[in-house]
């Protein structure tokens, strides 16, 4: 009886990764924030809307893929100013370019966690980028914690005055942590 129930709990813990699945963001949970520098000091700042679908069998990573898609103008750095300038033509254009879109179909251990490489779209430029994030089963969700870098001028997030680095950084930081769900969908 005792092996029974042991078994039962090892298993319930490990089904999420038992089996290839495809996972999505769980509605209302999680964050997508980043870090820049502004006149020397640092500042973050987050969307509000993001989804992302990872289909991923740890077993055969090198099969898996990632997809994030997020809503440029639901970005909010706690200043309504700076908002406003991120949302314009010089910086991510949310008017004509409202997504920005990071998809890996290629996904490697790294270290205690994985890394996706693929192609990552902002402004209408596509570049490659890679994202490192960690996975720990949660009942019969996932935790999802990660980061990436990026060079916002090779996006073209800074035009005019804005290109220089003089008073925004060009390295930004991005961090993630949410929870997904197992997608009804394949």
């Amino acid at each position: 009886m005792i092996l029974r129930i042991l078994f039962a709990c090892v298993t319930c813990c490990a089904a999420p990764f038992a089996l290839a699945d495809v996972w999505q963001t769980d509605q209302g949970s999680g964050k997508l924030t980043f870090s820049a520098t502004q006149a020397g000091a640092k500042f973050t700042g987050g969307f509000e809307s993001f989804q992302v679908r990872l289909d991923f069998d740890p077993s055969k990573p090198a099969n898996g893929s990632l997809h994030v898609t997020v809503a440029t103008p639901s970005i909010d750095t706690a200043d309504a100013d700076r908002d406003e300038i991120l949302r314009s033509r010089d910086f991510f254009w949310a008017e004509q370019h409202p997504q920005a879109v990071f998809h890996a179909e290629r996904i490697e251990r790294d270290g205690s966690g994985w890394r996706a490489l693929g192609q990552l779209t902002i402004r209408g430029v596509t570049k490659p980028a890679s994202v490192r994030f960690a996975l720990a089963p949660d009942f019969d969700k996932l935790s999802m914690k990660g980061t990436a870098s990026l060079h916002r001028l090779a996006f073209g997030l800074g035009q005019g005055d804005w290109a220089s680095t003089e008073w925004i950084g060009d390295e930004v930081d991005v961090n993630f942590e949410l929870t997904l769900a197992r997608s009804a969908i394949r």
